[in-house]
């Protein structure tokens, strides 16, 4: 099995996560609804799911990690610069699911790291902690990152990373 992709309405959250309840499938089909509501204009609402990652690699968790869905959104995107927020559920190293929300930017580091996590907000889905919870936390943030500036430069030098234009 390959990564699919297509809007919220066509991932198969049963088969994905078949341990789920039904409830928390509806609350994560909300708080989608919500967040596709909310992307830039031209940004189409693209979900990427990856079927042979439903259940937990074991010991090949450590050779990258295996998301199960995957979103992003590009707020910029012109001259080799860039800023992007991303929402997915992965495994972790110790087997556990996890819902990530990131911002990250191009760096302009004198080594070119390609990409640097200006924010990064992991939410473990534990006994505490549902999978519907942390997907709507994630959303969440990811909803309050759209309403802030979409010019990398800001979130560099917010950041104390080197700007593009005195590199």
């Amino acid at each position: 099995m390959t990564m699919q992709s297509g809007p919220f309405s066509s991932v198969p959250l049963p088969a994905l996560f078949p341990h789920a309840e039904a409830a928390e499938h509806l609350r994560m089909r909300r708080a989608a609804a919500a967040l596709d509501g909310e992307r830039p204009s031209g940004d189409e609402p693209t979900w990427e799911w990856f079927p042979q990652h439903i259940t937990c690699p074991g010991a090949d968790v450590r050779r990258g990690v295996p998301e199960i869905l995957l979103t992003e959104i590009s707020l910029y995107d012109k001259e080799a610069d860039w800023l992007e927020l991303a929402l997915g559920i992965e495994w972790t190293v110790e087997g556990h699911l996890n819902v990530c929300a990131a911002l990250s930017v191009a760096c302009w580091c004198t080594e070119n790291h390609n990409a640097h996590f200006i924010d990064e907000r992991n939410l473990a889905i534990d006994r505490h902690t549902s999978l519907g919870s942390a997907f709507e936390a994630g959303v969440g943030r990811l909803i309050e990152w759209l309403a802030e500036p979409w010019d990398p430069e800001v979130w560099r030098f917010r950041s104390g990373l080197p700007l593009r234009w005195v590199s």
